[in-house]
């Protein structure tokens, strides 16, 4: 039955793309601080040595504990950090609002079933969405800003690593209207350097260090987008190891 379920959703997800947003529907227990929310993530429902749990950690603390806009492109629900559950934890326990974008239905419908009604999904294509999501009337009016934006679409191909660089620089410039004194926007699958690479993603060293000496510069989904942010002088790193965080 699953597996007729998926075959039907990846027919409909072409047609339907762009068309469909659908809010959480559960109750879940919220968390008197951060730390607290971080840990009980990790040791639940990810992998407690995750690479992306320190600057995912570090972003929610830098979040104070307020009230928060969040958005997430390519929604997380049952592999990787399982970013998505994070960030709905966060908006249900300090409040404000949880988007989350991504090409597949499936995704949006697993967690509408484990997310809360503060938690939005919405299928399509990143980069179209974020262009028409900035335009609706709404937030043009207001000016509205986000407190965080993570960029996690598009799975890099380590044999093909150009697309996913590109990818999250035309997302960057989507968002970018939307960048406001404060922003932060945190972009996986960024690793620093060979070291990095070689401790987290070692059957891929190969892969990594030819782009490096033929390019010269370290591949990642968010290589161009550090490259922009440099040579525009465009905000402040916060940190970067597997994970690139930034504040505007």
């Amino acid at each position: 039955m699953r597996k007729i379920v998926r075959s039907v959703l990846k027919r409909l997800s072409p047609r339907m793309r762009g068309r469909i947003s659908r809010r959480g529907m559960v109750t879940r227990a919220s968390f008197a601080d951060v730390d607290a929310l971080v840990q009980q993530h990790f040791l639940a429902l990810s992998d407690e040595h995750n690479p992306t749990r320190p600057t995912l950690h570090r972003a929610l603390q830098m979040l104070q504990g307020k009230s928060a806009v969040i958005l997430e492109t390519g929604s997380s629900s049952a592999w990787g950090n399982n970013s998505s559950m994070l960030m709905d934890a966060y908006v249900n326990s300090f409040g404000g609002a949880f988007h989350s974008v991504d090409t597949r239905l499936e995704p949006m419908f697993q967690l509408r079933q484990t997310c809360t009604a503060r938690s939005t999904f919405h299928c399509d294509d990143s980069v179209a969405f974020l262009k028409k999501f900035l335009a609706q009337p709404p937030l043009a009016a207001s000016g509205r800003h986000f407190d965080l934006i993570y960029l996690d679409s598009w799975d890099v191909n380590w044999r093909d690593l150009l697309p996913s660089a590109l990818h999250g620089l035309h997302e960057f410039l989507s968002i970018l209207p939307a960048l406001t004194p404060g922003t932060l926007m945190l972009v996986n699958d960024t690793p620093k350097d060979a070291s990095v690479m070689a401790r987290i993603q070692p059957r891929q060293l190969k892969e990594f260090n030819d782009f490096v000496a033929t390019f010269g510069f370290a591949p990642g989904k968010g290589a161009l987008i550090k490259d922009y942010l440099v040579k525009h002088a465009l905000g402040r790193e916060i940190a970067h190891d597997y994970q690139l965080l930034w504040q505007f």
